[in-house]
């Protein structure tokens, strides 16, 4: 176990903790509320984002998986969508970067969410990022391929690109909290 990755652990433990507070005590109302500066991601409600905010949590865990079980000559080389079919996983959306905008509009809407499932998915996301707590120091320091995730651009260590990746879950908690207020 390394110190390095408690933090980074602790850090969406922190942020995950905070959602599941917030819609706890903002009930079902709140999931129905407009996102300003979101609009464009489902039906531009709270629920697209905090649904489209706990399926990233999913997917910076499946890539972390991915990532981790890769012998090290691998690591630089290697593609997530090819990983996650060999292991028998259908690649989530955005794994490589891009959106697939009809199925993402149609998922994410106030109308396919509420709280106790909500609460459910973003429990799950910590849950599968506790992984995270087993990466060892020389795990952190690799190097995943350009563009084998959001921030991996060949250049960025795996603990770069985590701390981005949890950087970017922050903004949109932020916006959340921001539109419930």
């Amino acid at each position: 176990m390394s110190e390095r990755s408690t933090q980074l652990f602790d850090t969406a433990d922190w942020q995950i903790s905070e959602l599941i507070s917030l819609f706890s005590e903002r009930g079902e109302a709140s999931l129905s509320l407009r996102c300003p500066g979101r609009e464009k991601l489902g039906d531009g409600t709270i629920a697209a984002l905090a649904l489209h905010t706990a399926d990233t949590y999913l997917r910076i865990a499946g890539f972390l998986q991915a990532t981790s079980r890769m012998p090290a000559a691998q690591r630089r080389s290697h593609r997530i969508s090819r990983l996650f079919r060999t292991r028998g996983h259908t690649p989530p959306r955005h794994v490589e970067g891009g959106h697939d905008a009809g199925t993402h509009d149609r998922e994410y809407t106030a109308e396919n969410l509420d709280i106790p499932g909500l609460l459910e998915r973003l429990s799950a996301g910590r849950d599968a990022l506790r992984l995270l707590t087993e990466l060892t120091d020389e795990q952190l320091d690799t190097i995943p391929s350009a563009g084998s995730f959001r921030f991996c651009d060949g250049q960025r260590t795996l603990e770069q690109v985590t701390a981005s990746l949890l950087s970017h879950q922050g903004h949109q908690i932020d916006a959340i909290k921001a539109a419930v207020v």
